[in-house]
């Protein structure tokens, strides 16, 4: 069969797609039906399957015959066998056996019969596309090339998984159940669409299902990308005239029309449809594609008899796409609420509606009041102890409700704005403390708790006066009130405050006396405070497995009690995934961020402080996997967010700190220079000697960046007096600030590279990094000593502390494709492989490093550009670098 043409191409991809899909004897009758209606598409696929005129291992759809790719090498990795194929290209598992690490991936081959100009813009649009994603949910992409044979191909996270619908079948799922598998696969998407990428082809083939229930989407290959390739938006709505699935297209992709986020979307309604049902919501009885366009275009899905799951799918299954969800958020926050028996957004209110789902949801409360009243018309006596303690329930829950009224008032004057003038956080602050004394002065069970909550919200302000006054008001109607559960949590936020002076012993004492109370009187959500707590003493004082243990703990209780909703569940995230800041838990930390920032905006609370807060310690996770660019961004937005809440111009020192450095390892070092002096200026007007060190270690290392060498020396000696005589300088978990580091620096400003190295050796020698010790804060140094005896020639000494250097921050096996501080470190040993006359060798690594610098500094990153220009050097001036 000769070359078919990319038009031609586009309508057969899917129907073959389809028909390898079907068994033998299905498939023969379903290209009978076919040819009877398109004799000529039947004709083409009926050839492509039976194999004329296919070419031999390296011709159009060698994947789909006998072919065996044992053993071919692509990359760092070696074919094993056969995973399956489709219209675009073959999978094959594949082992990696470069030695770095074991694992094993999944290798996609495009077609050669797709290569022309479309199918390869294709093939790069899928490898952009999944290079922009990084979800737990969404198969990664771990490296791209071109096999030796001419061939580009994909290597993907391999996943070990069974498809969706067929999951759902053979574990007889419960239909909440299957709603909950569901709203993995709305996560997912919907990180899709916060990257401006649509899948276009969701179907259950390329959802897959663990053994431990995990979703995974796979085949991003026709994504559309939503921001056009100039990425100026410019195509925020695409042509939707290219490859689709019938069975699971929209009706705009079957009529041409522009490709949204809503498109994502029918296609999620579709895929529920069937997995609640197990048939299809409009093409039931088709016969052939056209009839399952024409009916996807003319027929209403019929209802199923579930109540506000019709009503869901009814929305999600439009036709029009504005009259859809339009975006996965929505679409999961309705199918939470059926989940909690809640009214759904789909729906419209009515009293007797929401009446029926406050009963169905307060149904066992529900119920113990009616039996009660009940009893009370029946009964003719009651014990003494029976009344206390049913009026100790009615009593607690209208506390609960009261409470809950006043945080709800609470949160709504938090977020408001008087007049036509935004207000700072403080005097939000002031004026919420002013409102619960006059508002709720008489009833102290309901005050007492807010105030230790707003207690929190002045110590995230820095302000610990007015921090322990409201906790000492809160132990004194505790107290008063005989409230142990209360006491108890007041202990617990002591200990809190205690944390945040260094008074460790004090701070575990008062966990000690608040658990003495729970023990007596039990509470979940006191334990919840008191756990959260000693999970942060726990990680402070470095008792990681404690913090990790605690948080979990409190995660499960809210879970049990169905507290998801307020606003102390995404703290609780937020605090378990920095417990699990480790080096062998910082992917699931970053999953566990992202979570948590997500409940956040869920709950419309992503404009507080703790979101600015639990987004800074996300950065912080990304800068150590070597995601330096996207923490770049997010230090920037906090500070942005954290100046907003204080006018006085006063930023806190962690975000400041951050911020700069990454702006300086980004190479914008006039930002750094911004920020190290602001925060030099802070720590001299406190006369903070700590952050007067590490304020001028950083402003002189950005001066001297700059070229502003006078200027540098000036803020060495600031430096020099600070770190004389003052060890807890040296207590940093990123850079360890010593003058000999600088005087380095300054060397290099100056082009003496022999001082600069011997410097930077002794930075090393003195502080025992040749004997494992400060690896991770010494690995700036040792990088940066490479590559200065790279310069001198020492090419063993740079290879050597070029290995070390990658070994400090290569924390799991993605960092390899994925991290810009691996890059940084695999773009040495390049450069030490090409001074050798290994040209082979340094090209594989300079290769692989502008892969990871690519995704993880950008491609404008001054390592990135030095990558390519180098491959372009060896692969010669009309050469680009393979992607």
């Amino acid at each position: 069969m000769p070359l078919i043409d990319p038009d031609r191409w586009q309508v057969l991809e899917p129907l073959l797609d389809k028909a390898l899909e079907l068994e033998p004897a299905e498939r023969g009758r379903w290209l009978d039906e076919l040819s009877a209606e398109s004799p000529g598409i039947a004709a083409d696929l009926s050839a492509l399957l039976s194999g004329e005129g296919l070419a031999d291992r390296g011709g159009f759809l060698a994947d789909r015959i006998d072919v065996d790719l044992a053993g071919l090498e692509v990359g760092a990795y070696t074919i094993e066998c056969a995973l399956g194929s489709g219209g675009m290209g073959s999978v094959w598992l594949a082992r990696r056996t470069d030695g770095r690490y074991e694992g094993h991936a999944a290798v996609k081959f495009l077609n050669l019969g797709m290569l022309s100009p479309t199918g390869q813009a294709r093939f790069r649009q899928e490898g952009s596309a999944l290079a922009r994603l990084a979800h737990p949910g969404i198969a990664r992409l771990l490296d791209a090339g071109v096999s030796t044979g001419g061939q580009p191909y994909l290597v993907l996270e391999y996943v070990d998984g069974q498809r969706i619908d067929a999951f759902v079948r053979e574990h007889e799922l419960s239909r909440d159940e299957r709603v909950q598998l569901f709203l993995q696969v709305l996560a997912a998407v919907g990180h899709a669409h916060a990257n401006l990428i649509v899948h276009r082809d969701l179907k259950p083939s390329n959802i897959l299902v663990t053994g431990s229930g995990s979703v995974k989407l796979l085949d991003f290959g026709i994504a559309k990308l939503l921001d056009g390739e100039d990425g100026t938006g410019a195509s925020l709505t695409m042509d939707g005239r290219h490859v689709l699935t019938p069975d699971f297209a929209a009706p705009e992709q079957a009529r041409g029309e522009p490709v949204t986020t809503a498109t994502d979307v029918y296609s999620l309604g579709v895929l529920l449809y069937i997995l609640l049902s197990g048939r299809h919501p409009t093409a039931e009885g088709r016969r052939t594609p056209t009839d399952a366009v024409r009916m996807l275009l003319e027929v209403e899905p019929g209802r199923l008899g579930l109540g506000d799951l019709d009503t869901i799918l009814a929305r999600a299954l439009k036709k029009p796409p504005a009259e859809r969800y339009q975006t996965c958020s929505a679409l999961a926050d309705d199918r939470e609420r059926y989940l909690r028996h809640e009214p759904v957004s789909a729906r419209p209110d009515s009293l007797s509606y929401r009446a029926r789902k406050f009963l169905r949801r307060n149904r066992l409360g529900v119920a113990a009041g009616t039996l009660m009243f009940a009893g009370l018309l029946s009964a003719t006596s009651f014990s003494l102890v029976q009344m206390r303690e049913q009026r100790r329930q009615r009593d607690a829950a209208i506390a609960a409700e009261h409470r809950a009224d006043a945080q709800v008032e609470f949160q709504e004057l938090l977020m408001s704005e008087i007049g036509d003038k935004p207000i700072t956080m403080r005097e939000l602050l002031d004026r919420g403390r002013a409102m619960l004394e006059n508002q709720y002065s008489g009833t102290p069970r309901v005050l007492g708790p807010l105030l230790m909550q707003l207690s929190n919200r002045y110590e995230e302000l820095g302000d610990s006066k007015a921090s322990r006054a409201l906790l000492a008001r809160a132990e004194t109607l505790a107290i008063a009130e005989r409230d142990f559960p209360g006491l108890a949590e007041v202990h617990c936020y002591k200990a809190h405050n205690y944390q945040g002076e260094g008074r460790f012993a004090e701070a575990w004492s008062a966990l000690v006396a608040a658990d003495s109370l729970l023990r007596k009187t039990p509470d979940s959500e006191a334990e919840v405070t008191c756990l959260q707590n000693t999970a942060m003493l726990a990680q402070e004082t470095g008792n990681a497995e404690l913090g990790i243990a605690s948080m979990r703990h409190a995660i499960a209780i809210e879970e049990k009690e169905g507290r998801t909703a307020d606003a102390t569940y995404p703290d609780l995230l937020g605090l378990l995934a920095s417990a699990l800041n480790a080096p062998h838990h910082l992917r699931e930390s970053a999953d566990v961020f992202q979570r948590a920032i997500a409940a956040l905006d869920s709950g419309g609370r992503g404009g507080m402080i703790s979101a600015a807060i639990i987004q800074h310690n996300y950065a912080r996770t990304l800068v150590e996997l070597g995601q330096t660019a996207e923490a770049e961004r997010i230090f920037h937005h906090v500070l942005l967010r954290v100046a907003s809440a204080d006018t006085s111009g006063r930023l806190p020192w962690q975000p400041l700190v951050h911020y700069a450095e990454t702006a300086l390892y980004q190479e914008h070092a006039d930002s750094a220079l911004k920020y190290f002096g602001a925060l030099l200026a802070l720590a001299v007007a406190d006369t903070n000697r700590y952050w007067i060190g590490r304020g001028s270690f950083g402003l002189a290392r950005a001066q001297l960046r700059l070229g502003r060498v006078p200027e540098a020396k000036i803020t060495m000696a600031t430096f020099r007096k600070a770190s004389q005589g003052y060890p807890h300088l040296r207590h940093t978990d990123d850079q360890l600030p010593v003058i000999e580091a600088l005087e380095g620096w300054l060397a290099l400003s100056r082009a003496d590279t022999a001082a600069a190295h011997a410097s930077f050796t002794e930075v090393l020698r003195s502080n025992h990094y040749f004997e494992g010790k400060l690896r991770s804060q010494l690995q700036p140094v040792a990088v940066v000593a490479a590559e200065t005896a790279l310069a001198l020639g020492f090419t063993d000494e740079a290879m050597s502390l070029a290995h070390d250097a990658r070994d400090a921050v290569a924390v799991d096996s993605l960092a390899d494709p994925w991290s810009a501080l691996v890059g940084e470190t695999t773009l040495i040993e390049g450069r030490v492989a090409l001074a050798r006359g290994d040209t082979a060798g340094g090209r594989r690594l300079l290769e692989r490093a502008l892969v990871a610098l690519r995704s993880g500094a950008g491609e404008a990153h001054p390592r990135s550009l030095q990558a390519t220009e180098l491959l372009q050097a060896l692969n010669g001036p009309a050469s680009s670098p393979r992607r």
